[in-house]
């Protein structure tokens, strides 16, 4: 069961559209103000490392680091500079504000469809939160509704159910572990496809 603490943070991005020095600058002030005016309490970081207590700003991430940087308990706040489209998982899932650059769009809603939602509820309500997808037992279950729920006709893809993951409050790992898990579902399922069409017909 999923029982992790409910972290209200203050997120924004910069645009990676903005020179990068730029956006620096445009952080580190969104930070002081979240940090009572102490540098000391500002964490910048290119990578993800373990900071003290205060604002983390993060430079340039891929989604999985930015995955990883959700995870630090003593972030007070969020704020990533050079952000682009392969964040969308996280933009979605949070509408972090943007302070520079141009907009990264993202759907209305995290996960169109209700039956999607619905089903990563269940899989909130009954995976253990200390491990995520890691447990076998955790990960067969959500890899058997995932399937399930293809064979019934749902679509959905990797990022949606990431920024579904995020939404409902999962791990920051395992919301990245989630995403793993539909890109090799996907992959699965191209191949099985694949293999179909080139079959010879008697």
């Amino acid at each position: 069961m999923m029982i992790e603490e409910v972290r209200q943070l203050d997120r924004a991005y910069v645009a990676s559209s903005v020179r990068l020095a730029d956006g620096v600058v445009a952080a580190l002030g969104w930070a002081l103000a979240r940090a009572q005016g102490q540098w000391a309490g500002v964490n910048l970081s290119v990578g993800t490392v373990r900071v003290v207590p205060g604002p983390v700003v993060i430079c340039t991430p891929d989604l999985k680091s930015l995955a990883e940087a959700e995870e630090i308990r003593q972030a007070t706040a969020i704020v990533v500079v050079g952000a682009h489209p392969g964040l969308k998982a996280w933009i979605s899932a949070f509408r972090p504000e943007r302070l520079a650059g141009a907009v990264i769009p993202v759907p209305d809603r995290v996960v169109d469809d209700p039956d999607v939602w619905a089903a990563m509820e269940t899989f909130t309500d009954l995976i253990n939160s200390g491990t995520g997808l890691t447990h076998p037992c955790d990960r067969s279950l959500v890899t058997d509704g995932l399937l399930e729920l293809r064979r019934a006709g749902h679509t959905f893809d990797p990022d949606e159910l990431m920024a579904a993951a995020f939404r409902l409050n999962w791990r920051g790992t395992a919301a990245w572990d989630l995403r793993v898990l539909a890109s090799e579902l996907d992959a699965g399922e191209r191949s099985r496809r694949s293999r179909a069409a080139t079959a010879p017909t008697s």
